[in-house]
């Protein structure tokens, strides 16, 4: 029984300590921001991402400053390579809030999206003119993903160790 328990605190002591030790060799580092967007109708559908630290200079991450878009529209696809002053504007954090004026600057030459508005250059109708929104896609931290696998590690292991005890009762 304490072998048992030995083993266990054995296992979450290094775990901890795996945990610490790494979290000190690796330096601290931004967060890749992702964000999906898309129209009202969902003829547009796209992504975006960043990094956090780009936009806490001045709210504004260009493509030089690291800017990922990938977006389809009518079928075909555009990237940030169709736009070479496409633009976030984000608040410091890196946020984008829908119809607060932030948003993606993005005009590959059939459409424009400037924050919430979205223009199909080829339709002057109403239709033409639709709004964005934006949604933030969570990227799990390494260090919590770590964290997780340690204790799932732990916990598979513990689970092993009473299966082959449970055997060997039985024999």
């Amino acid at each position: 029984m304490t072998d048992s328990i030995f083993k266990k605190l054995a296992a979450v002591t290094v775990g901890t300590a795996l945990i610490f030790s790494l979290g000190e060799t690796i330096p601290a580092q931004a967060a890749n921001l992702i964000y999906d967007f898309s129209n009202e109708n969902k003829t547009l559908t796209g992504t975006f991402s960043f990094d956090q630290a780009a936009a806490a200079d001045d709210q504004q991450v260009t493509i030089a400053e690291g800017l990922k878009i990938f977006a389809t529209y009518g079928g075909q696809s555009y990237t940030e390579a169709d736009d070479s002053l496409a633009s976030v504007f984000t608040d410091f954090s890196g946020t984008i809030l829908n119809e607060a004026g932030l948003g993606l600057s993005f005009t590959p030459g059939s459409f424009n999206v400037y924050g919430e508005n979205f223009i199909d250059l080829n339709d002057s109708t109403d239709a033409g003119v639709q709004t964005v929104t934006y949604t933030y896609r969570s990227v799990p931290e390494p260090s919590l993903m770590l964290g997780l696998s340690v204790v799932g590690l732990s916990l598979f292991l513990s689970k092993k160790i009473a299966s082959s005890r449970l055997s060997s009762t039985k024999a």
